[in-house]
């Protein structure tokens, strides 16, 4: 019976982000001061050859120095989705799967199954979806760089990281990595009570992360995520659906709606970004998901950052350098563990936004 509940609140959910989430959410975040809540635009009268781009500063943070960085490990079989039938535990975070010990953790890679796409800037069709968007640096010279998947809001395209991420496209490109920007979905479960992408879409990811570490030199532990609104609540999906090789999340206007186990052990690092309570708001809170997400890594002995921009929906472009500052510092299984400002505190020039979630 409550799983019969679960998913007629989710379906309804998704009934009501589809028709209004876009509505206030920013398609210049990066465009308008940190904390002001963006206008709403209406999606449909969107022209992507038009789209506005923010000129972001590019992190100048430094990469992995040799010591952290390590050897690809061996590629696993492909890992299977859990079960959508699975009901959560009334913790919502795994709480009964053990902690892994100190010291690094390896991530596990799927094995390559298929065929793998040719990693050039453009959009592609991948096993039969069409209007991936990828931005691909120059191949590095080792398995040194970097891959994020991002995730749209509702009503928006997969170029909306162009106008919220733009610092970490700039990061992903200038260090030869890969950034992956899905338009539509295959399908599944309403993993976040949202129908713009599904479990079946992590099959792809699985394929696309198999094939990058393989044919372009991703580090095995620089696999990253973010989004924004349903791609929010998806991205954080995503983290704890593939524990077993995300890295780092960083949700912009996201966070959980409902429990979600973890895959594994291992908890990626997170960082909410979301506006004021009321104002964050299309349907759910984003204050009040962002902290059910931050409760559910931290509980687990993650590291989590929770950024409170102070503005309206997916207003948090500005954080973008940021985001890629998190990302540089959290490679997967980073020592010491659960994260090098664990004890140090944020960086110096952090954003005052953010907070260390305790």
């Amino acid at each position: 019976m409550r799983l019969i509940i679960r998913n007629a609140v989710a379906l309804l959910c998704g009934s009501l982000l589809g028709s209004s989430c876009m509505a206030e959410a920013s398609h210049g975040a990066g465009e308008a001061p940190r904390g002001d809540s963006p206008g709403a635009v209406d999606p449909s009268t969107e022209d992507e050859s038009e789209a506005p781009t923010v000129d972001e500063p590019t992190s100048t943070s430094p990469s992995p120095s040799a010591s952290e960085v390590r050897p690809n490990p061996t590629l696993l079989p492909s890992a299977q989705g859990q079960n959508a039938e699975t009901e959560p535990s009334p913790q919502g975070a795994g709480a009964e799967t053990p902690l892994p010990t100190s010291g690094a953790v390896e991530p596990q890679i799927p094995a390559v199954s298929g065929e793998c796409p040719e990693f050039r800037s453009g959009t592609i069709t991948f096993a039969g979806l069409g209007g991936i968007q990828l931005v691909v640096g120059p191949k590095a010279a080792a398995a040194t760089a970097p891959m994020v998947f991002y995730w749209h809001g509702t009503g928006s395209s997969a170029s909306e990281f162009t106008r919220l991420a733009g610092a970490v496209r700039d990061g992903v490109e200038s260090e030869g990595g890969i950034l992956v920007s899905f338009q539509g979905t295959t399908g599944g479960d309403a993993l976040s009570g949202t129908s713009i992408f599904g479990r079946g879409d992590i099959d792809l990811v699985d394929q696309l992360v198999a094939c990058g570490v393989r044919d372009h030199n991703i580090d095995a532990r620089r696999i990253f995520t973010t989004g924004c609104s349903a791609g929010g609540l998806f991205a954080t999906n995503l983290a704890m659906l593939r524990s077993e090789y995300i890295a780092a999340a960083a949700p912009n206007s996201g966070g959980l709606t409902f429990p979600q186990e973890f895959q594994s052990s291992f908890t990626p690092a997170l960082m909410t970004v979301h506006g004021a309570p009321g104002r964050d708001r299309v349907v759910v809170d984003f204050s009040t998901t962002s902290a059910t997400a931050d409760r559910a890594f931290r509980g687990r002995g993650g590291f989590v950052i929770n950024c409170n921009h102070g503005g309206g929906h997916c207003g948090g472009g500005g954080l973008a350098p940021d985001i890629w500052e998190f990302f540089g510092a959290h490679p997967y299984g980073v020592e010491p563990a659960p994260s090098p400002w664990a004890s140090s505190g944020l960086p110096s020039g952090f954003s005052s936004e953010c907070q260390v979630f305790e």
